[in-house]
């Protein structure tokens, strides 16, 4: 970045009538790059007064720091352009909020989505190419194209079932006037796609700023040419709990006949099918709880002959070597 000026420090001091030389006990923090200056020494709310005392020193307070802002940019390295003193600013330090959001990236087009689902990567071609008919260079697209054309195609084969008095060469010449016309619609398609995109994302933030408020955007007000916003979804309706007694009596009446009414058809063969379904697996869960008792009276029945088998050693004692019992 480049900073210019016209006049110089003594120019400034003769016209101001000041000094341009400003003395603080807080040195400033100083960010050249993005021209800011932060002054961090605190306020006396005795010199601060009100009303014109208090604007009178502020004014005061501001001179002096723009001053010293001032004289760290003439202390840079400058030089002379066309009359002027012109500084070469450092890079800035001071991290600024943007002041829109980050842009969203543009959507691809259809040739662009194809191209990346095949891998096909785009080449740069040359303008001229060599042509192994004639044997020289010929464009391969703008001046003199149209004439090396005609002199390449000036006979067109007739296929073996085509009518030999059809004008073959102004066909060819209709059918790359229709592939020109379509490339032309699919660009424009792509213009529009683009800046419908571009105009919905811009009506959402609008309609999301509007909710932002406390009343949801109810006394927010709104552009000439802006629609209400909708609420999008679904919105389920509850019907009232009390005091609207005929509705309920209607609907209880209307469900009483629909299920009363020989309109209404069972599948005969789905039911029995759901019920021989039903009844086997009740038949097998009992089948299972059966084995499952089985097993544990087993258990408790051999567990309890081992206890007493133990208790019967206990009491006869241990036995003699060579007795049998």
């Amino acid at each position: 970045a480049v900073v210019s000026t016209q006049s110089t420090g003594d120019e400034l001091l003769e016209s101001t009538g000041r000094s341009i030389k400003v003395e603080k006990q807080v040195p400033l923090t100083l960010d050249e790059g993005s021209l800011i200056a932060f002054d961090m020494a605190p306020v006396e709310m005795g010199k601060l007064g009100q009303g014109k005392a208090r604007d009178a020193f502020l004014k005061a307070l501001t001179r002096d720091n723009t001053q010293l802002l001032f004289n760290s940019l003439f202390s840079l390295p400058s030089s002379y352009v066309e009359k002027a003193i012109c500084v070469q600013l450092p890079a800035p330090t001071t991290r600024i909020p943007r002041e829109k959001p980050i842009p969203k990236p543009k959507a691809p087009t259809k040739w662009e989505a194809f191209a990346k689902s095949k891998g096909i990567q785009k080449k740069k071609r040359g303008r001229i190419i060599y042509d192994e008919v004639a044997k020289e260079w010929k464009p391969r697209y703008g001046y003199k194209k149209a004439g090396s054309d005609k002199e390449q195609n000036w006979v067109v084969e007739v296929p073996e079932n085509g009518d030999p008095y059809k004008d073959w060469l102004g066909d060819k010449e209709d059918k790359k006037k229709e592939k020109v016309a379509k490339n032309e619609l699919q660009r424009l398609q792509n213009i529009s796609k683009s800046v419908k995109l571009q105009s919905e994302s811009i009506s959402q933030t609008v309609k999301q700023a509007h909710k932002s408020t406390a009343s949801l955007g109810k006394f927010q007000e709104k552009n000439k040419d802006e629609k209400k916003a909708k609420a999008k979804g679904k919105h389920q309706k509850f019907a009232p709990v009390s005091g609207d007694a005929t509705s309920e009596k209607e609907k209880s009446l209307a469900l009483i006949n629909k299920i009363a009414s020989s309109s209404v058809t069972v599948n005969k063969d789905k039911a029995a099918k759901q019920e021989l379904g039903a009844t086997i697996k009740r038949s097998r869960e009992a089948e299972r709880e059966n084995r499952a008792t089985k097993r544990r009276s087993k258990m408790g029945v051999k567990a309890q002959s081992n206890h007493f088998d133990k208790k019967k050693r206990k009491v006869s004692g241990p036995s003699k070597p060579g007795s049998k019992r």
